[in-house]
């Protein structure tokens, strides 16, 4: 797999990341919402300390993730209940057609 060496800015700081070709445009958004995230949290709260914003934008992103998962996972469950009735249905159609 190619890989590219990318300069990214986030929050005021310039780091360079070796990243997939075919994922640069995906990490420089994930970079700038990371960095839209760290200034509206800078102006929403007191923090001036660098790491505790950074630590605190983490554990709302983490939060966030955390959420999104669980939903995903209840959405899945209910797919396959669905799709269990489906097969059902379908097995006893087919059944009462057989006979």
């Amino acid at each position: 797999m190619d890989t590219q060496v990318v300069n990214i800015q986030v929050f005021g700081r310039t780091l360079k990341l070796t990243c997939p070709v075919n994922e640069v445009e995906s990490l420089d958004l994930a970079a700038k919402d990371l960095d839209n995230r760290l200034n509206e949290l800078r102006h929403k709260t007191k923090l001036m300390n660098s790491d505790q914003l950074i630590i605190t934008a983490a554990l709302n992103m983490s939060y966030e993730l955390t959420k999104q998962k669980q939903k995903n996972m209840q959405l899945e469950n209910q797919f396959n209940d669905r799709l269990k009735k489906i097969q059902n249905l379908l097995d006893n159609v087919l059944n009462s057609n057989s006979l």
